[in-house]
């Protein structure tokens, strides 16, 4: 980490500040729609009228309106709070909310004009089992807060389908019973988008906010602009997955923030897993995600790659995470191996269980006979504990695991226990302090200037990491940051890296 913080003077050419610059995608702080959708049936449960499902004459529930619709309608949904636990069995639709109401449905904001599914404590918003929507079919949720369920969000079928939950606000439901999956939405075999949502203090077995399964080994999901906070695995000693828990054949992730989320067991922020064994592969592509102050009962408290799982992971950005930044594990005996990279990664200030002294930037545990295999290319590792950027423990199968480290800030000393691991550090690496912008703010000092939301600021010295990327790899994206090589961390190669000319 900084010895202290920069001395700084603003840059005036170029670009001078006040300027924004393009910036990397991040994910919402509030969830927020207002395009109007073509509606087809209308819900305002401050309709005075006799209700008929028309923009003037709405229904007055939202059970209401599905009972009445075909499947394919795009239900809208008024201002108001709606008691509601819906069971549509096989009718797919759209459920859309945030409409201002008594206004024909013109006006849409969802962060304004709330609309707002409220639970009992013990049901689920909405519910979808066998029999229910298939194929194609696409059921959908936009522009919702939805609280105090069980279960926000249901669809446990054993055939796939599409579906879509987008721009909602859901919070503070807790599954009931112990254990369980997803307390703010469980998906089990669908292909769709996860996207705008803020997910918070949800709490479940596993997957606080939200678990995903796809048991036909067919689905491709895709993970954007997310809020995860707040959320707790709560399965005693052995919850996996704090903030969401998933499988599914193909995973996209993309601008999430992972923060405050706990767990018992392992991966506070997210869990990514497969069951070779049982058919289930899984492959996760992860960009742009931040993971901090999450918390794991024992690893992985920002992240946990397990099971077989292939993880792929570029422009990713941990910092203090207890239980440390990053688990990585072998499956069962007889499973397939477990496979991860990562390029411009930052690995920040990772934590021991219980937060109260640093800890592993990553955790590698090994016991099995299958070829696991991890790279880490272009990474900061800084502030882990004392020789423990790496801490790797193996009881099995030691021969079987390749872990490679080039072109990164690190600690070629690691924690290495049981049978012992072997970490091959090729060429590139560097040691000492990368020297960061500021405490929490990973960006790299330069005096060329270093990127803010507003312009460049110039910096009193560069980062020993601004230039100091995999010369085979990419050259950064702007002509301003001309190079051969490029930078580590997170923001390395990107609209966000410092300026070296």
């Amino acid at each position: 980490m900084p010895t202290g913080m920069p001395t700084t003077t603003p840059t005036l050419d170029p670009p001078p500040m006040n300027t924004p610059l393009p910036a990397a995608p991040r994910a919402v702080k509030v969830a927020r729609t207002t395009t109007i959708p073509a509606c087809t049936v209308f819900v305002d449960g401050a309709n005075a009228g006799t209700p008929d499902g028309s923009a003037a004459n709405p229904h007055k529930t939202i059970a209401a309106a599905v009972a009445a619709a075909a499947s394919g309608a795009v239900i809208c949904v008024a201002t108001g709070t709606y008691a509601e636990a819906l069971t549509p069995g096989t009718k797919y639709f759209t459920l859309a909310g945030g409409f201002e109401s008594k206004k024909d449905f013109k006006v849409r904001d969802s962060s304004v004009h709330v609309t707002k599914a409220q639970g009992n404590g013990s049901n689920r918003f909405l519910g979808i089992s066998d029999p229910g929507p298939t194929a194609g079919q696409l059921t959908a949720v936009d522009g919702f807060e939805i609280t105090g369920y069980s279960q926000g969000i249901v669809r446990d079928i054993y055939y796939a389908q599409r579906f879509d939950i987008t721009n909602n606000f859901i919070h503070d439901n807790e599954c009931q019973g112990g254990g369980g999956n997803g307390g703010g939405f469980f998906l089990n075999n669908v292909t769709g988008t996860i996207s705008g949502n803020v997910l918070s203090k949800n709490t479940c077995g596993r997957g606080g906010a939200g678990a995903l399964v796809d048991t036909t080994n067919s689905n491709a999901v895709t993970i954007t602009n997310n809020l995860v906070d707040s959320n707790v695995g709560d399965e005693a000693g052995t919850s996996h997955g704090g903030g969401l828990y998933l499988f599914s054949k193909t995973l996209t992730l993309t601008a999430n923030e992972f923060t405050k989320n706990s767990v018992t067991g392992w991966g506070a922020g997210l869990y990514v897993g497969a069951d070779t064994g049982g058919g289930q592969e899984t492959t996760a592509t992860l960009t742009w995600n931040v993971y901090r102050d999450n918390r794991a009962g024992i690893y992985g408290g920002g992240f946990f790659c397990d099971d077989s799982a292939r993880c792929i992971s570029d422009h990713e950005l941990y910092d203090k995470n207890c239980g440390g930044n990053i688990y990585l594990d072998c499956g069962p005996d007889g499973a397939g191996a477990t496979v991860a990279s990562f390029d411009h990664l930052t690995s920040s200030r990772g934590l021991a269980v219980g937060c109260g002294a640093p800890g592993p930037g990553v955790t590698i545990t090994k016991n099995n006979a299958a070829n696991d295999a991890y790279t880490f290319t272009n990474t900061i590792f800084s502030g882990n504990a004392k020789d423990r950027d790496f801490d790797a423990s193996c009881g099995s199968g030691c021969g079987n695991l390749s872990v490679a480290v080039s072109y990164s800030t690190v600690q070629t000393k690691y924690a290495s226990g049981g049978m012992g691991v072997t970490i091959t550090f090729g060429a590139g690496n560097l040691a000492g302090d990368p020297l960061f912008v500021g405490a929490d703010d990973l960006h790299l000092r330069s005096t060329k200037g270093h990127w803010t939301m507003n312009g460049y600021i110039l910096d009193t010295a560069s980062s020993p990491a601004v230039m100091a990327g995999d010369p085979a790899g990419p050259t950064k994206d702007n002509p301003e940051r001309a190079g051969t090589r490029t930078e580590l961390g997170a923001y390395g190669n990107s609209v966000e890296a410092s300026l070296v000319r």
